[in-house]
């Protein structure tokens, strides 16, 4: 008897996750394929052909299951910024969310366009990597011949759906974050803002919902991927967004905290807001808005303790048993820390990492104790202004592979919240966009 089983593919910015699901969403199989980004001084890049073939790659272990896959979507790293040609061929690699290249871009465009304007139509600014129209811009800058001869500026769901259907195609979550869709308004792209800033609009892929049927797998795609030819692909979502709506954060003043090398806290509203704090996208579903307040370097920044303070011990005594008796320690050590080892995303002027109240005394538990305060107080600052923007719910939904140690500090420090832990989110709500889609 043929099963009519859903693939999901979280596209992730260091590793491709891949899971088979049947009609009631139960996992019957998983996959995943690891690969690296590169980074050169402020320029963070990744191939799109790597990117493909390790999607390809992942699918390999779970051929027994893929003649019965009746449907297939995506959740993606936002922003990746692809240049491709009509036929689909891509020009240069991928310049993701990480990169900080385009300063001089974000500065010029806020003056071109005033920050009042960017607000009132994206919700968010030009901000460096994070806002993929300041890479276009670099792009056109620096590589002329790359933007002149670019058919599309795509996003890493786009490039997977013009590779497996030939059609062209972008979603609400995705659009949210290139600084030219009006976010604000839930509506298409920003004909006013693609013309102050001067790049034309038939550039830019169509607005498809998160739901939508973007196309079906063509004779090629089967080919590669040993899936059936015909089979509908649904456009898919940012990976943020996916897991906000796997977890089940879909009402006004529900929460999701992700944790892991991005730290981000999520609020679902059924009103968009805009603050220097934040950023804002579009949630998949109509009418709700999701608020990020989001740590570039969450979970990296306690890698970066290992590696440089605490090389001694292994990760298994570091993340287990050095970072358990740091934090049973409550008294502050006079240590304050600044999030930014890997900039700020709601910054368009590059910042760094800071360490103060740094004496002769100072230990390097006290450093570690620091930095996740530092964290943590992020959060606890963004948690106050949640409260005026919405009423919140009791429960915050927790996803990621973060430290089990750093959970139970957040539960202590929020303690009039229950953590509910939901794994793997950013699939889940990919199967549930393909149950909404068919």
């Amino acid at each position: 008897m043929k099963r009519a089983l859903i693939l999901g593919a979280d596209v992730g910015t260091s590793s491709m996750k891949v899971q088979v699901f049947d009609e009631t969403l139960g996992v019957l199989a998983e996959n995943k394929y690891s690969y690296m980004y590169q980074v050169t001084g402020n320029q963070v890049e990744m191939d799109g052909e790597m990117l493909f073939d390790a999607f390809l790659q992942a699918l390999r272990p779970l051929q027994e299951y893929l003649s019965d896959v009746v449907a297939l979507g995506f959740s993606v790293l936002c922003p990746g910024l692809f240049c491709m040609t009509e036929s689909g061929a891509i020009l240069r690699p991928g310049i993701i969310h990480l990169d900080r290249r385009s300063e001089k871009q974000g500065l010029e465009l806020l003056a071109k366009v005033g920050e009042d304007q960017f607000y009132k139509i994206t919700g968010n600014q030009p901000y460096p990597g994070g806002v993929s129209v300041t890479s276009i811009q670099w792009i056109r800058e620096n590589e002329p011949d790359v933007f002149r001869r670019t058919d599309k500026f795509a996003h890493t769901n786009t490039l997977f759906v013009k590779k497996l259907t030939g059609v062209w195609g972008i979603d609400p979550t995705n659009a949210s974050f290139t600084g030219l869709y009006d976010t604000v308004g839930f509506t298409d792209w920003s004909l006013d803002l693609c013309k102050t800033i001067g790049i034309p609009a038939e550039k830019l892929p169509p607005v498809l919902p998160s739901a939508a049927i973007a196309g079906y797998l063509t004779r090629e795609g089967a080919t590669w991927t040993g899936l059936r030819q015909g089979i509908p692909v649904i456009m898919g979502a940012a990976d943020t967004a996916c897991a906000t709506f796997g977890a089940g954060a879909v009402e006004d003043g529900q929460l999701m905290n992700t944790t892991g090398t991005v730290e981000t806290m999520v609020l679902c509203t059924d009103h968009p807001y805009y603050d220097r704090k934040f950023l804002l996208r579009t949630h998949v579903i109509p009418n709700r808005w999701i608020v990020m307040n989001i740590i570039g370097a969450g979970g990296e920044s306690l890698n970066w303790a290992h590696k440089v303070l605490f090389s001694d011990l292994t990760a298994q005594q570091f993340f287990e048993k050095k970072l358990t008796a740091v934090l049973a320690k409550s008294d502050d050590r006079g240590v304050t820390f600044l999030p930014h080892l890997a900039g700020d995303r709601v910054s368009i002027k590059n910042k760094t990492g800071i360490l103060r109240g740094l004496t002769l005394a100072t230990t390097r538990d006290d450093i570690l104790f620091g930095i996740v305060r530092g964290l943590i107080q992020q959060l606890e600052e963004g948690m106050a202004t949640y409260r005026q923007i919405s009423r919140l719910g009791q429960n915050i939904y927790y996803t990621g592979g973060g430290s089990t140690v750093l959970k139970q500090y957040k539960e202590k420090i929020f303690s009039d919240f229950t953590f509910e832990m939901v794994d793997n989110c950013a699939l889940r709500g990919v199967g549930k966009l393909v149950h909404m889609a068919l």
